[in-house]
């Protein structure tokens, strides 16, 4: 779903106001992009974001991402649960067993990187999403 808001004019002044902070570099693309555009750096700001879509993630990624994130979290509870009992029973080394813990939490690490990397793509634009 893409959202998008065009705010019909008002009467009147506009009363309300937004603080913004730019790096140097982003400023002078503002001040370029504006001038460009014949347009205030207000205005031009307000076009932008009265008029662009804002992606959101598909509510499909959505519960992919999770149940992913769901089964990863199964798979190593089920991993410490075994590394317990084989300890206990003295089949298993400690060695062996931090390894196995070591590379669950590594798998957890990436599932979750990946998880904030396809939403952070998908908030700024990086890939399409479909409409709904």
């Amino acid at each position: 779903m893409v959202l998008t808001y065009i705010p019909e004019r008002e009467a009147g002044c506009r009363t309300n106001r937004v603080t913004l902070r730019l790096t140097d570099s982003e400023m002078d693309w503002l001040r370029e992009a504006a001038w460009t555009s014949r347009m205030s750096q207000a205005e031009f700001i307000r076009s932008r974001v009265f008029r662009s879509k804002v992606p959101e993630v598909p509510q499909e990624l959505k519960e992919l991402l999770h149940r992913l994130d769901y089964s990863i979290s199964k798979v190593g509870n089920n991993i410490n649960q075994i590394a317990k009992s084989a300890n206990a029973a003295g089949y298993a080394s400690a060695p062996m067993i931090r390894k196995t813990l070591t590379l669950q939490e590594e798998l957890e690490e990436t599932c979750q990187k990946m998880c904030n990397e396809i939403v952070e793509g998908i908030r700024h634009g990086r890939y399409e999403t479909a409409p709904d």
